[in-house]
């Protein structure tokens, strides 16, 4: 099994629930990585997996996780089942991107980080939150009845008219 099967495998049972006990050691660990991220500014986070893992007291599969919830913000996304102990990871991180996407995640011990106040000011974060939850709203466009005036503004009713 690859890396991110066995991380699959431990993190959620077949019914395809999490599994707490491992969710409760892995977050505190995700959170110290954005914080340092976040904390220093950093860009660019690279070297092979196990490197990694070493770096921030986290099994390879911690670091395969970590690279699976950061994915979707990244460049050059990877396919998960290809990463290996050896392989080399690079992620460029965009940091509105990753703050949109936690916010949309709705991680909010993780968009609250003290640390966003060195990349963004509050009226920022506040405006990029509000960019994220409207971008996911559905808006439906208003029923027209059918003794309503016709929406292409002929003047008749929309039964006479257009829904005839």
């Amino acid at each position: 099994m690859t890396l991110y099967q066995n991380w699959m495998s431990r993190a959620f049972t077949k019914e395809g629930r999490s599994v707490d006990a491992v969710w409760d050691q892995y977050l505190p660990r995700e959170q110290r990585i954005y914080e340092y991220i976040i904390g220093e500014k950093v860009t660019t986070l690279e070297g092979k997996v196990a490197e990694l893992a070493a770096k921030f007291n986290m099994t390879a599969e911690e670091i395969v996780a970590f690279v699976d919830g950061i994915n979707e913000v990244i460049p050059e996304s990877y396919d998960l089942n290809t990463l290996e102990e050896n392989s080399d990871v690079k992620l460029v991180i965009d940091f509105e991107k990753l703050f949109k996407k936690m916010v949309e995640y709705k991680a909010e011990h993780l968009y609250t980080l003290p640390q966003w106040e060195g990349i963004f000011d509050a009226k920022k974060r506040h405006e990029l939150t509000l960019q994220q939850k409207k971008s996911r709203t559905i808006v439906k466009a208003t029923k027209v009845g059918r003794n309503d005036p016709c929406p292409c503004g002929s003047g008749k009713k929309y039964k006479k008219c257009c829904g005839a």
